[in-house]
C-alpha cells in the first residue's frame, strides 16, 4: 500500500474534482479518503503539518500539497499513463485559469446559496480567506462583476476551441481539467440557476461539447479507504528520498535548516519542517510527528511563501 495513490478530498470541492479528473485522464487506480469540508481533521493534520487546503495526495509517508504540484507528481509517479502536461505551456495556462476564475465562480454560487450556508462554515471560510465574502447579499451585488469576469475567460476558451479541436491542446491535458473544474463548480452546485448569466456554458455549442468531453474522462477507478487506514499506512512507511529533485539552493537556504511554507493567498496556515530538497518548482520538508513518524511534505514554490523559522 505504501506506493498506492491516496487522495484526501470531499465531494463538492472543485479542486478535488480537478484531481479526480486527472485520475480519469490518466486511467489510474486510487484510494479515496473522504474528509470534512472544514477542520478539524485530526488524522490528516499530523500528515500535512497543519496545511488545510483540499485536496492532498498521499503516497506512503509522502504528502503532496496543492493541485498544481499534485498534477506534476502524478505524471512523475505514473509515467506509463497518459501525460497531464503536453508541453511547457500547460502549467502557466493552468495557473492563469485558477487565478482568474475560482473566486468569481465561488461568488456566483454564493449569490444563490449564501443564505443557506451554516454559520460555522461561513466563519471557517472567513479564516480561510478573509477577502472571500460568502454572504448572499454581497454576492448578489457583485454578480454582474463576477459574471463579467467569468465570461471574459469563457470567451478566450471558446476562441481556442473555434478551430474545431476537441481539447485545448492536441490531447486532453491538465489545462482541460483545470478549466473544467471551476465551471463544474458552477454547474454542479448552481444547477440551471446560472444559465441566463452564462449561456455558453449551458446551450449546445463549442463550449458545452468540450465540457462534456472532459467530464467523460471520468475519475479512474477508486476504492474507499478510511482516514484511520491512511494514517496507519503513513505511520508504517518511511518517506521516499526525493532523488528526482536536483537541489537548487539559489535562495541561500541550507539543506537541514528549518523553514516555514505558507500559501500566499488563502488557507494561510504555515507548515514548518526541515528542508531536505528544493528546486525551482518544488520544495520538500521533513516533518517528524510523535504519532505519525517521519513524513515528507511536498509543496510547489509558485503560490507559496518560504521563510526561515
Amino acid at each position: 500500500m505504501s506506493e498506492e495513490l491516496i487522495l484526501h478530498h470531499y465531494d463538492l470541492s472543485p479542486f478535488s474534482e480537478k484531481i479526480r479528473l486527472a485520475m480519469g485522464l490518466k486511467k489510474l487506480n486510487w484510494h479515496s479518503v473522504i474528509i470534512n469540508s472544514m477542520p478539524p481533521r485530526p488524522l490528516l493534520e499530523p500528515l500535512t503539518g497543519g496545511y488545510r487546503r483540499t485536496p492532498v495526495l498521499q503516497v506512503g509517508a509522502d504528502i503532496y500539497c496543492d493541485t498544481h504540484l499534485i498534477l506534476r507528481a502524478l505524471d512523475r509517479l505514473r509515467p506509463d499513463s497518459p501525460a497531464l502536461f503536453a508541453n511547457s505551456t500547460t502549467q502557466p495556462l493552468c495557473w492563469w485559469w485558477d487565478k482568474a476564475t475560482f473566486v468569481p465562480a465561488v461568488g456566483i454560487w454564493a449569490s444563490f446559496y449564501g443564505d443557506k450556508l451554516p454559520d460555522e462554515f461561513i466563519d471557517d471560510r472567513k479564516q480561510f480567506a478573509a477577502a472571500l465574502d460568502l454572504s448572499k447579499e454581497t454576492n448578489e451585488i457583485n454578480m454582474p462583476l463576477n459574471i463579467q469576469r467569468i465570461n471574459t475567460h469563457l470567451a478566450c476558451l471558446i476562441d481556442i476551441l473555434a478551430d474545431g479541436r476537441s481539447f485545448i491542446q492536441e490531447e486532453p491535458s491538465a489545462i482541460d481539467i483545470t478549466a473544467y473544474h471551476t465551471l463544474w463548480f458552477i454547474k454542479h452546485n448552481c444547477k440551471d440557476k446560472a444559465q441566463n448569466f452564462l449561456p455558453e456554458l449551458y446551450k449546445p455549442g463549442l463550449l458545452l461539447s468540450w465540457f462534456e468531453r472532459v467530464a467523460a474522462l471520468g475519475h479512474g477507478t477508486s476504492e474507499t479507504l478510511t482516514a484511520e487506514q491512511a494514517f496507519d499506512i503513513a505511520k508504517q512507511a518511511e518517506p521516499a528520498e526525493p532523488n528526482y529533485i536536483k537541489t537548487n539552493l539559489n535562495n541561500g537556504w541550507i539543506i537541514g535548516e528549518k523553514l516555514r511554507v505558507t500559501p500566499d493567498d488563502s488557507g494561510r496556515v504555515p507548515v514548518e519542517g526541515t528542508l531536505i530538497a528544493v528546486d525551482n518548482h518544488e520544495i520538500v520538508l521533513r516533518l517528524s510527528d510523535t504519532k505519525a513518524g517521519n513524513i515528507n511534505v511536498h509543496f510547489p514554490q509558485a503560490g507559496f511563501d518560504v521563510t526561515r523559522v
